[in-house]
């Protein structure tokens, strides 16, 4: 199986929607984490969380949360809502998130980690599934955090092989996905630096218990990957065409659903950032984007790029 990893900014519920409409291969699409401030849930999730606005098959939300108490409220504030599974973060990389013991903050915690887990199944009988770094300053903290783990009925584990300092930079820490292969009693999901086929079918052989699979920024600059990797073949001009359908969509949904032009620029402007891999002239493309100083300026460039650049060749290397 296939998942799109919760990514903030990028990954939000109009991207969730129009993908599905457009592209095949994502079989579980998760909500980018939502979190609490002073005990309420921020405004700023209540679209992304609304079912109306998660039609997809399997919607999978994200929680983030430092202590029992955050996570309960945040799970109960979901189920409330309709959904059946959860997922609990606790990767997030960022120093303002581990700072305050949240994502990869809890990852040298076992004991806490142990009555955020408790809790939430002595209150809770729905899925829960976890999504996780190797650690926040070592990648032998995994090894504290498993057999926590494999205390309770968790539905999967998520992993992205490496420790938090790293963001998402520098090589992948094979040892820890070795060991929790080894040690988990729970079904593993990969994540992390799947952006071609062959990526995917390096780590499908290095790592062959594994069968779920994570992909965030690979979609992004490539939203054939996830069809490419269950055998789906794309013409180049079904691929154009799709791209061309997928970015109207994109601009249609934002101007739908955002207060003002300015708004819709910024955020296909954020899309570009990935969806300008999708072409040969990757930089030059998506420095003609930046420049667009408004809507209307944005959308001839974009279909100025959609129709006339040469589409981005499985032979080059994304970086």
């Amino acid at each position: 199986m296939i998942y799109l990893a919760p990514l903030q900014g990028f990954t939000d519920f109009v991207y969730r929607k129009v993908y599905a409409e457009v592209f095949q291969g994502i079989d579980a699409f998760f909500i980018p984490y939502i979190t609490v401030q002073s005990e309420v849930v921020l405004k700023k999730y209540e679209r992304e969380i609304l079912p109306q606005n998660n039609l997809q098959s399997r919607v999978v939300p994200q929680i983030l949360g430092k202590d029992e108490d955050e996570t309960c409220f945040l799970a109960e504030t979901l189920l409330s809502r309709g959904y059946s599974e959860i997922n609990l973060n606790m990767g997030c990389p960022y120093p303002m998130v581990t700072k305050r013991g949240r994502g990869a903050g809890l990852l040298p915690q076992p004991e806490q980690v142990y009555r955020i887990l408790n809790t939430y199944f002595q209150r809770f009988d729905s899925a829960l599934s976890v999504k996780l770094r190797a650690g926040l300053d070592a990648s032998d903290e995994i090894e504290r955090i498993v057999p926590v783990l494999n205390e309770f009925p968790l539905k999967e584990v998520i992993l992205h092989p490496r420790i938090a300092r790293q963001l998402y930079k520098g090589e992948t820490i094979d040892t820890a996905v070795d060991f929790t292969i080894t040690n988990l009693r729970h079904p593993l999901a990969y994540n992390g630096d799947i952006f071609t086929l062959e990526d995917f079918h390096r780590r499908e052989k290095q790592f062959a218990p594994i069968s779920n699979w994570m992909l965030g920024r690979g979609v992004l600059m490539n939203a054939f990957l996830p069809s490419e990797m269950k055998g789906i073949q794309w013409t180049g001009e079904a691929k154009r065409a799709a791209l061309v359908l997928f970015h109207q969509k994109m601009v249609a949904e934002y101007e739908a659903t955002t207060d003002n032009p300015g708004n819709v620029l910024n955020k296909m402007q954020q899309f570009w950032i990935y969806f300008s891999y999708h072409f040969e002239t990757q930089a030059k493309a998506f420095k003609r984007i930046k420049k667009s100083k408004n809507l209307a300026l944005f959308k001839a460039e974009a279909g100025s790029i959609l129709n006339n650049e040469a589409l981005f060749s499985e032979n080059n290397t994304l970086n």
